[in-house]
């Protein structure tokens, strides 16, 4: 990284208010240089010792001393709570409902994917820039990263139409090529570990519910399919979308066999909502099942 560079960097997450959350504390020991630590929390990557430097406000070469205290940038993890989507994460923790791409890309998943609660999804770090003198952003992008083509990114994360910034002009850098050592990243929050914890507890609950069901279904059994799966039910957003579509159409189902419309349109209307494109077949559903899965929003094909 360039002197001009290396200037202005201020890690943090988004709003200044969050600034403390996207640090842990680390105590120096005898021997450790800028280099080893950023070593020791981000592997063995290019150029993160800059983060640990300007976060602390050391200036080159970088001197540290036994029994310092030193603030460390980290990735952080949270559980998803009920209704949260990509979107929502990137506006509550980094500043722009726009940059969901960035979280999505950082959990190897798609901005559009749905987010079962207690989902763990990492958060990555950015670092707030100011420009020293006009420069290009395939210069910021090298001096970070090594790499020009980070351009895009670095263009992309802060909405702009240039290729260069001003003299004094501010930007946020997003760290997508670096993630904290597991070891060295935060444990959940109490909330987020409740959420995950539940999460878990829901999907062992219907691995054992949902093979009970299918063969108390394909013996007529359907008092025993509902009782069997109401209590999955009860849980419906902890489950990934492929095990909450089976529980759900398999009860609704149940409750169609018991003539308890409502209560089929209304599990039928979870499944809807969490999978849009889920059809039923004309040929394979009886008229009462197609009859409230139709009233539940339902395609059939």
């Amino acid at each position: 990284m360039t002197r001009a560079i290396a200037i202005a960097i201020l890690v943090a997450y988004a709003a200044p208010a969050r600034a403390q959350e996207a640090d842990v504390s680390y105590r120096v020991k005898q021997g450790d240089t800028i280099e080893l630590i950023a070593a020791e929390f981000y592997g063995d990557h290019a150029r993160t010792a800059a983060f640990v430097a300007e976060e602390n406000k050391l200036k080159p070469p970088y001197k540290v001393y036994p029994g310092e205290r030193l603030k460390i940038p980290v990735t952080r993890e949270i559980a998803t709570a009920k209704g949260d989507t990509f979107a929502s994460l990137a506006a509550k923790y980094l500043g722009d409902d726009k940059r969901a791409p960035f979280i999505a890309e950082l959990n190897h998943m798609r901005p559009g994917d749905l987010l079962p609660t207690g989902t763990v999804i990492a958060l990555p770090f950015h670092v707030a820039y100011v420009a020293q003198g006009t420069e290009s952003l395939a210069a910021v992008a090298t001096a970070f990263f090594g790499d020009a083509k980070q351009a895009d990114a670095i263009r992309m994360y802060n909405a702009l139409d240039k290729s260069s910034l001003d003299k004094g002009e501010s930007i946020l850098v997003p760290v997508l090529n670096v993630r904290t050592r597991p070891e060295h990243t935060p444990t959940l929050d109490a909330d987020s570990a409740q959420r995950h914890d539940e999460q878990k507890l829901a999907r062992a609950d219907a691995q054992t519910a949902l093979p009970i069901a299918r063969a108390a279904w394909r013996e007529g059994e359907f008092g025993q399919v509902r009782d069997v799966l109401k209590p999955v039910a009860k849980r419906f957003d902890y489950l990934d979308t492929p095990t909450a579509i089976d529980v759900g159409l398999l009860l609704g189902k149940a409750h169609v066999a018991f003539e308890d419309k409502d209560a089929a349109i209304a599990v039928f209307q979870q499944v809807h909502d969490r999978a849009g494109d889920e059809t039923m077949s004309a040929y394979a559903e009886s008229p009462k099942v197609l009859e409230a899965w139709r009233a539940a929003g339902g395609a059939i094909k």
